[in-house]
């Protein structure tokens, strides 16, 4: 499980309600919930605003711009993923990334998290591939790739005409099954929480909701969205449905708890 920082959780708020203005007690109101401090939540939000994610006025009260972190527009569309997917005929999208000096760490870390988040996977040491399966194709992922990271040495291309020994090679990268039961047990962790609600309190439920909703994105957000040739498609559907009525209450109660109005 990820380690809920005083960053984290300021994240988790602002990506989750980008048009709405916090105020620092707020903020500090929403660490208690979760059992961080006041000044490490202070603390986090400086250094969010020195970082341009949070912008303070002169009354203590802070403006998101998650469109700011490079992963935002990921994380932004989490519900919608699943609707970038169009029918696969068999082709592969590949990036090589030879030309970036090994020394070039933060290069590097940025470029593979790229990868990663895209559902790319490594192939005999050289190449990163996936499916040829998403909108816009070829072009719409080198995009999708140069905006949240990629190293700009990198090159993006399709492969196809691959014999068949290859092509089942490429397909066993990806373990679905265990990409499947991870979808399935964050769903099953859903329902369990939706289903004891009544027997908490609006914190426990706050602070229940807040990993459990956090994991549920994550697990969406990093589901490479294979083909339904190489991996069923109806667990990530069910996990988005349940996700997104599990949020909706979610925000209700700590909107409440938070004070928070909508400013648009």
């Amino acid at each position: 499980m990820i380690e809920l920082t005083a960053r984290k959780l300021l994240l988790d708020l602002v990506t989750a309600r980008p048009h709405t203005r916090f105020s620092i007690s707020a903020l500090c109101r929403a660490g208690e919930i979760v059992g961080l401090s006041g000044p490490s939540i202070r603390m986090a939000a400086t250094r969010l605003n020195e970082e341009g994610v949070l912008d303070r006025d002169g009354r203590g009260t802070y403006t998101p711009h998650p469109d700011r972190l490079r992963t935002y527009p990921h994380v932004e569309h989490w519900e919608d993923r699943h609707l970038s997917v169009v029918p696969w005929s068999g082709r592969w999208v590949a990036v090589e990334n030879s030309a970036t000096a090994r020394t070039d760490r933060a290069t590097l870390r940025h470029h593979e998290r790229a990868l990663h988040l895209l559902g790319f996977r490594a192939w005999r040491g050289a190449l990163h591939v996936r499916p040829d399966n998403l909108r816009d194709g070829v072009d719409g992922l080198r995009r999708a790739l140069g905006n949240t990271g990629m190293a700009p040495e990198a090159a993006v291309f399709g492969i196809d005409q691959l014999d068949p020994a290859t092509d089942r090679e490429l397909r066993r990268l990806w373990d679905t099954g265990e990409l499947v039961a991870r979808l399935d047990r964050t769903t099953d962790e859903l329902t369990r929480s939706r289903d004891h609600l009544s027997a908490l309190s609006a914190e426990e439920f706050a602070r229940e909701s807040l990993l459990l909703g956090s994991r549920a994105i994550a697990t969406i957000v990093h589901d490479p969205l294979l083909p339904a040739e190489l991996c069923d498609p109806e667990p990530h559907r069910r996990l988005v449905a349940l996700t997104r009525s599990y949020q909706e209450t979610a925000q209700t109660v700590w909107g409440r708890l938070l004070g928070l109005d909508e400013q648009d």
